[in-house]
């Protein structure tokens, strides 16, 4: 199907909504602040204690099983110093995106099993990362809260041509990518590729996107993004569950050396985790 005329570039979708979505400013603060070699903990815990909600959220998901804690964190500059400025600043940027995505209008899509199965997604990312070893677990958790951002731009600018790729995975049982590939010629991976490296973020995040339905073409980061593949299969409502069935699900265990009880255990962790801190992350 030719759909030429009909439906722009992934480019030229990603520069419709830049206006619209852009990084939050206590994010680029924060950033800006760590970049320089002179900061100290107190300026960080200041930036985030400047918005009172915020840094609640913080301090409840540093107080959770997510971390799991010993002791009760009061402050937030206790927060800075047990969580560590990178995965701070990783927290910030992962709930503050979900906020600024969250504002816009969708017609068509849940916007919040949208996210709760990104959540799902970025607490078993974060959980295989500690399993397998030699990956940032936090760098993978951000990456599973953006994986599909993509959905997200495609269902705004182009909602009547989202409608057809939903019609087309519950007609004929087709996966996401898939339809998107044929009904719009690309998929919501590369949308939320040229998104995350629009906001001028970390390559690698750019990338994880990209290629988490097609973890064979990546670059670079080939364990982390066969990890978001993995994760993205248990917390996905539009592939089979996690039971063994799934050829790709047994290739990708197989390939990370990850047996199927150890999985069945990380997936357990990763529900009860969500359950928890769904309500601090997603409100």
């Amino acid at each position: 199907m030719d759909n030429g005329a009909r439906v722009g570039t992934p480019q030229l979708l990603v520069d419709s909504v830049l206006h619209l979505i852009s990084l939050p400013e206590i994010y680029l603060r924060l950033q800006e602040t760590i970049d320089d070699p002179l900061h100290s903990r107190e300026q960080i815990a200041e930036i985030v204690a400047y918005d009172p909600a915020l840094s609640a959220r913080v301090l409840r998901i540093a107080n959770s099983s997510y971390y799991g804690f010993p002791r009760e964190i009061e402050t937030v500059s206790s927060a800075v110093g047990l969580i560590g400025e990178l995965e701070l600043r990783n927290l910030v940027l992962a709930t503050t995106v979900i906020g600024a995505m969250t504002a816009l209008d969708y017609k068509g899509v849940d916007v919040d099993e949208f996210w709760l199965h990104s959540l799902r997604c970025a607490i078993l990312a974060r959980l295989l990362a500690r399993s397998v070893g030699d990956c940032d677990p936090e760098i993978l958790f951000v990456a599973g809260i953006m994986h599909d951002l993509g959905i997200l731009v495609i269902y705004q600018q182009e909602a009547a041509l989202a409608g057809e790729v939903r019609r087309q995975i519950n007609e004929q049982h087709q996966l996401r990518d898939q339809a998107e590939r044929e009904i719009l010629g690309f998929d919501h991976a590369e949308v939320g590729a040229l998104l995350i490296r629009a906001w001028g973020l970390a390559e690698e995040l750019s990338e994880m996107a990209r290629c988490h339905h097609q973890y064979q073409l990546a670059r670079s980061s080939q364990v982390e993004i066969m990890i978001l593949a993995l994760a993205n299969l248990p917390a996905d409502t539009d592939v089979a569950s996690a039971d063994g069935s799934d050829t790709r699900l047994v290739k990708l265990i197989e390939e990370l050396e990850i047996d199927q009880d150890s999985l069945t255990g990380i997936v357990e962790t990763g529900e009860q985790q969500c359950a928890e801190v769904r309500s601090i992350i997603l409100g």
